[in-house]
């Protein structure tokens, strides 16, 4: 016998076909608290409904290997260096210097500093196949140069080589492999985030991976590409790989990364030479270099998810959990995603777990916790890029993220 104390609707879920809960465990909630941000002020979350009509492009498996092939190269690109100079006694070593970079196929003027030079590089271009990069340095008493982030003494003329490389196959970014946000820009990441904020619109349980991932709706600039390796995990699994899990509704972002999971990949923004952003599959062994399964909340759990500490009495007699935790989304109307590869690891079926739970008036809070500890699993309140409170089940020793609230 399976009771929540709601007017009935957690024991009609229950007794009831849990077929019927199967997209339950995404509902949303009516509030709207700001999305999380890595640069700056927080924007206003968005409500859930309804996306726009799909504008982006996803490539599965197969499309992936055919647009790798067809990429277009990176821009012709002419860099110019500018040697800012004010102090006696470097005259030799500006001109050492010119001969060097004169050396790299780079234009190189030295001048006397003014009091308006800035250090920095920067970039234009022209038209699809052309960029110009401007670096302006300068040049030290000791006959250092001095760039942005860059110093490169007499010894260092190796690694001034690769630096003007570096510029030169992907712009004044340079290469962002290492980099933090993934070597994008405040106002690159922004477009990023702001794409993959929508709530997702379909239904994504049962779903074949390779075509849930073509119903999201992406900018088309942006699309889904598999690297070769995530190709390959996919063929390492082999059959017919579907999703476990409704999705539907949750904002983009959190939801890719969810499906992915699922098959231990991942996803991350990739700048690519020619200056275009893909959102680039690879296998999950990338970690902290991956989009994230949702953002550190802004606040407390009880300011995040007040549904989770609301008083209701509970009553359960060996139920499944996993029906359990889509019955308990429902009523809360927060969604519960599980990361199911994770908890697969560790030998845990939430479907096999059991839970008795003998009658009571507690917060759904208190409950799910003894529920998951059965299972050997934890939840988070974590929050989506649209600023949607979720829950995050995972195995009991996976790390905790640090919040912000």
């Amino acid at each position: 016998m399976c009771k929540f104390s709601m007017i009935g609707l957690l024991v009609a879920a229950m007794l009831g076909s849990i077929g019927a809960l199967n997209g339950q465990t995404t509902g949303g909630s009516s509030r709207s608290p700001s999305s999380p941000s890595m640069y700056g002020p927080k924007t206003t979350g968005t409500k859930r409904g309804t996306p726009p009509s799909r504008t982006g492009s996803t490539n599965s498996p197969e499309e992936t290997r055919r647009g790798d092939a067809g990429k277009k190269r990176p821009p012709v690109t002419t860099i110019t260096v500018e040697l800012l100079t004010g102090s006696a006694g470097v005259g030799l070593k500006a001109r050492q210097w010119a001969e060097i970079l004169g050396k790299l196929d780079v234009v190189v003027t030295v001048r006397n500093g003014r009091s308006d030079d800035k250090v920095g590089v920067t970039e234009r271009k022209a038209g699809p196949t052309l960029r110009s990069v401007v670096v302006v340095g300068e040049l030290d008493n000791t006959g250092r140069l001095i760039f942005p982030d860059q110093v490169f003494s007499e010894n260092d003329a190796d690694k001034l080589s690769a630096w003007i490389n570096e510029l030169r196959l992907y712009g004044a970014q340079g290469d962002p492999n290492g980099r933090p946000v993934w070597g994008l820009t405040k106002e690159q990441f922004g477009v990023i985030h702001a794409g993959l904020k929508k709530p997702l619109a379909a239904d994504t349980k049962d779903v074949a991976i390779t075509q849930a991932v073509g119903l999201f709706e992406l900018p088309k600039d942006h699309p889904i590409r598999f690297s070769s390796e995530a190709v390959g995990r996919l063929k390492e699994r082999g059959g017919q790989l579907k999703v476990s899990q409704s999705l539907q509704g949750v904002s983009q972002g959190t939801a890719l990364a969810v499906l992915l999971a699922e098959q231990r990949l991942g996803f991350r923004p990739r700048r690519l030479p020619d200056g275009a952003i893909e959102l680039t599959v690879y296998p999950l062994e990338e970690k902290g270099k991956l989009w994230p399964v949702g953002w550190p909340r802004e606040g407390s759990v009880p300011e995040t998810c007040p549904e989770l500490f609301q008083f209701k009495t509970v009553e359960l007699d060996d139920e499944p959990l996993n029906a359990v935790l889509e019955a308990v989304a429902g009523v809360i109307n927060v969604p519960i995603l599980i990361d199911q590869s994770g908890l697969a690891g560790k030998g845990v079926d939430l479907a096999e777990v059991k839970i008795t739970f003998p009658r009571k008036r507690t917060t759904w809070a208190e409950a799910l916790k003894s529920f998951t500890y059965k299972a050997k699993s934890k939840l988070e309140v974590l929050i989506d890029e649209a600023g949607k409170p979720f829950i995050w089940i995972t195995p009991i020793d996976a790390p905790t993220r640090p919040q912000k609230g």
